[in-house]
């Protein structure tokens, strides 16, 4: 067994990104990802994220690799001789399948060193087939789980392959529709005129097309006469709490940069919040 994993050195790590991790990170890919490198596949780069003007996107990322590169580095025994060289989230949709390979065989790629591959979604819940197979040594097969991580090495002695995505699993708007939902009663506060201006705002472009409504917020109800409905209240809250989110990312990008210049590196900046 020992010679095996020598032969085939690769390492599985069990809930390594945790569910809100993982759901962040797939939030941030369908908000910003772009066509991929194979057909039915999307991208999401850390340079794309810099092009489009979403650098405080960036964030999530570096405590996550950060920690990826110290358990690489552990496992294979070369510590810190690392350095990341590529980062971004890629999404397999329905027809999306590749060959046996190694992730160092074109020319500009035998840089490459050791791969991991974090899974945000999980088989047989999220999607079938997909599943990821190593053509020699154990484990052979990689059921994918949301918050695991494979690590193995980028050379012919882990070639692998992963099966076409036959199917993949949407959420949709029935399923809240029938699920039951409590609210607890509280305190009605009076939306602000700036809220509600926002509101306006956003009635004015979506309530002259309902059908455009419905293709960009995937879901319409209906109210007891039967008429479109959508609760623009808790549309705005989102859009508030969205905004929230991406001005802390924004602060702890704007630490960040001075540091990363200095070291010429993108690392984790330590925070003490004072």
């Amino acid at each position: 067994m020992a010679e095996a994993k020598q032969e085939h050195p690769r390492l599985v790590l069990h809930n390594f990104l945790t569910l809100h991790q993982c759901k962040e990170l797939e939030f941030i890919h369908k908000s910003n990802s772009t066509v991929g490198y194979r057909a039915n596949v999307f991208s999401t780069t850390l340079s794309h994220l810099i092009a489009t003007s979403s650098p405080h996107l960036l964030m999530p990322f570096v405590p996550i690799r950060e920690r990826l590169k110290e358990k690489v580095e552990e496992f294979f025994g070369c510590e810190y001789e690392l350095c990341v060289e590529f980062t971004g989230l890629i999404s397999w949709c329905r027809g999306a399948s590749i060959g046996w390979h190694s992730d160092d065989n074109r020319p500009y790629l035998k840089q490459r060193a050791f791969a991991a591959v974090c899974y945000l979604n999980s088989y047989g819940r999220d999607f079938k087939g997909g599943l990821f197979h190593f053509q020699d040594g154990e484990p052979t097969t990689i059921e994918p789980l949301a918050g695991d991580v494979v690590i193995y090495t980028a050379d012919s002695r882990n070639i692998h392959s992963v099966d076409e995505v036959v199917q993949f699993f949407c959420w949709k708007a029935s399923d809240l529709q029938t699920s039951k939902v409590t609210i607890d009663s509280g305190k009605v506060v009076e939306l602000s005129q700036c809220r509600r201006k926002k509101i306006n705002c956003l009635k004015s472009v979506f309530l002259k097309d309902h059908q455009l409504a419905e293709m960009v917020f995937s879901c319409m109800t209906s109210n007891v006469w039967g008429l479109p409905f959508f609760d623009w209240a808790a549309f705005n809250s989102a859009v508030a709490l969205w905004e929230d989110y991406a001005s802390k990312l924004r602060e702890q990008l704007l630490r960040s940069v001075p540091y990363w210049r200095t070291h010429q590196s993108v690392f984790d900046v330590p925070y003490d919040g004072c």
